[in-house]
């Protein structure tokens, strides 16, 4: 098989029909194999969601982060597509295969990919019922760098109705968009929802500062981040309170304009916290060249404790340690 990023040992489970639950999952390659008919409705109509989480090592223990938020978020996803979602035994059973089977003690950070998707099909969706489970990883680390953002003034990220989960049709638009913007010199698209309020980064979520405040768009329309959630806990921590406000587009022009966005950062499972510096809208570039919050750096300082430095960082954060899962290999 061609070498792929992913690391070679995938977590599988498959879905019974007979106790209507997924199966204790099972080590395999990363070959779909006879398990999957090319008819499957996860290939012909995108009947597939996924999730982005962080494992953390150190020695032989591991942090699964916030294995429970992400759980909640795959479960609403699958409900948005009508596919089974495993219950969390299996669902953290195959990501502990994943992790302790691909173990590399020179490795400090993974990124683990699980994924439910429809296997079976027939010729409209929903006429077969099999389903998979299956859980990937990868040593990939943080970026944590300077973006420039192009703002995308006439597509949708995804339509309305998915919006909030993680479908893997979502990214395929988003996706092409962003690689266009890419080669035109910008790391990522600032999406819009029909009304042109600024909605989010393609796989981020946004925080902007704006004459003092900080403000990040609700979670109504966009995916609930979970770096997001935890840096807007970490930002209060250090007494810095965050506004969840819907921004127009023509209102944010008019900061950048007027020099009173000082600072804006995206946040991501897979990409880090990162600052941005430049952002295009109608031809024009803005720079931000700005200061954040007071508390950001002592914030994002906290997000490196409660992750790479878990085995000490955690017993100070009750509410990450008890979404999250300690493990040792």
């Amino acid at each position: 098989m061609k070498r792929t990023i992913w690391l070679p040992n995938v977590a599988v489970s498959h879905f019974s029909e007979a106790t209507s639950d997924y199966e204790r999952p099972e080590i395999s390659g990363n070959e779909i194999g006879a398990g999957v008919q090319f008819s499957a409705d996860a290939v012909q109509f995108g009947f597939c969601v996924y999730e982005g989480m962080r494992a953390y090592l150190d020695e032989d223990r591991y942090l699964v982060f916030r294995a429970r938020d992400h759980h909640a978020r795959l479960a609403r996803s699958c409900a948005a597509l009508h596919l089974p979602c495993p219950r969390y035994e299996v669902f953290l059973d195959a990501i502990r295969l994943a992790i302790e089977t691909n173990y590399d003690a020179e490795a400090r950070c993974l990124y683990l990919r699980p994924i439910v998707f429809a296997a079976a099909g027939g010729i409209m969706p929903g006429q077969e019922q099999a389903f998979t489970y299956a859980v990937l990883c990868t040593e990939m680390d943080l970026a944590n760098s300077d973006i420039r953002v192009l703002v995308d003034s006439e597509n949708l990220r995804t339509v309305p109705a998915f919006s909030e989960v993680k479908t893997a049709a979502n990214y395929t638009s988003s996706a092409l968009i962003t690689q266009d913007a890419q080669k035109n010199g910008y790391d990522t698209v600032l999406w819009l929802d029909r009304d042109r309020y600024v909605k989010e980064c393609t796989t981020m979520n946004v925080f902007l500062y704006i004459d003092g405040e900080l403000m990040t768009p609700p979670v109504n329309g966009i995916l609930s981040g979970v770096t997001r959630k935890t840096m807007i806990e970490l930002m209060k921590e250090q007494g810095e309170t965050v506004v969840e406000k819907d921004i127009h587009i023509d209102a944010l022009v008019e900061t950048l304009e007027a020099g009173a966005l000082s600072y804006m950062f995206t946040t991501s499972t897979a990409l880090g916290i990162n600052k941005v510096t430049a952002v295009k809208h109608l031809g024009r570039e803005y720079r931000i060249a700005g200061n954040g919050p007071a508390g950001l750096e002592a914030a994002i300082d906290r997000h490196r404790t409660v992750t790479r430095d878990f085995p000490v960082g955690l017993s100070s954060h009750r509410d990450i340690a008890n979404s999250s899962y300690l493990g040792a290999v």
